[in-house]
């Protein structure tokens, strides 16, 4: 029998995670509040993306959290709102799994459209979204259906090599050749884990000047909210 893992393993008051209503594809960054120590719950601030996506009681979450040795996952659903300053929901965790964390360089969670092809020379390719990247890699999600077009046999293979252009704006994309390094099932299809095996300079330097931009949005939010919990934790003596 897997033990139970309980929150209290990884979290504490003031960590941040990352959080994903159901009906967004955004995963947001937030502060926890507090939670309990039976692991059922956690709180955590209220961010103008679940505002617009009118959040509910009874909502579904995901939530995940990352440490330099594993990657924790969290499902779950809204079981509280506090409006009052400062505001928070309650997520009520049923299920949390725990995986390695392989990666050899911090992933940013993102929603980018991408072309992937056969080669560089191919005039046809496949529609896929990239969820997550790093410097080294991507993962990306694509209906099983399309796969065919890529290979044969139905599912994309370890090993396999790529072609990708990955579209940071409506105007701008990045080319790379990638290899498969790995696959997991998503919601909405299969999801790919690549490595970046061969990206000119030109296409680096886009591809950079990128991922800074999201570093440093990464850096204005903790810098922000550490000045937001100095002033309001409940847990500061």
């Amino acid at each position: 029998m897997v033990d139970k893992i309980l929150l209290s393993e990884f979290l504490s008051e003031g960590k941040v995670i990352k959080t994903k209503h159901y009906n967004s594809n955004n995963w947001v960054n937030n502060r926890v509040f507090s939670f309990n120590s039976d692991s059922i719950e956690i709180d955590i601030g209220l961010e103008k993306d679940y505002i617009e996506n009118i959040i509910m009681i009874g909502d579904t979450m995901r939530c995940k959290y990352t440490t330099d040795n594993f990657e924790y996952t969290m499902s779950g659903w809204v079981s509280k709102i506090k409006l009052d300053h400062p505001q928070s929901i309650t997520i009520k965790i049923h299920e949390i799994e725990k995986f390695s964390n392989n990666r050899k360089s911090n992933r940013h969670d993102v929603y980018l459209c991408t072309i992937i092809k056969k080669n560089k020379y191919d005039e046809t390719g496949v529609f896929t979204i990239v969820v997550n990247l790093s410097n080294t890699g991507v993962a990306f999600v694509v209906k099983e259906d399309l796969e065919k077009q890529l290979n044969e046999e139905g599912t994309l293979k370890k090993g396999d090599k790529y072609f990708f252009e990955l579209y940071t704006t409506s105007h701008e994309k990045v080319c790379f050749e990638g290899v498969i390094k790995g696959q997991s099932p998503s919601d909405k299809g299969n999801k790919y884990g690549v490595e970046i095996t061969h990206i000119d300079k030109e296409n680096r330097n886009i591809f950079e000047e990128y991922i800074n931009k999201l570093e440093k949005k990464d850096k204005e939010f903790y810098n922000k909210q550490d000045s937001f919990w100095s002033k309001h934790s409940k847990y500061n003596k």
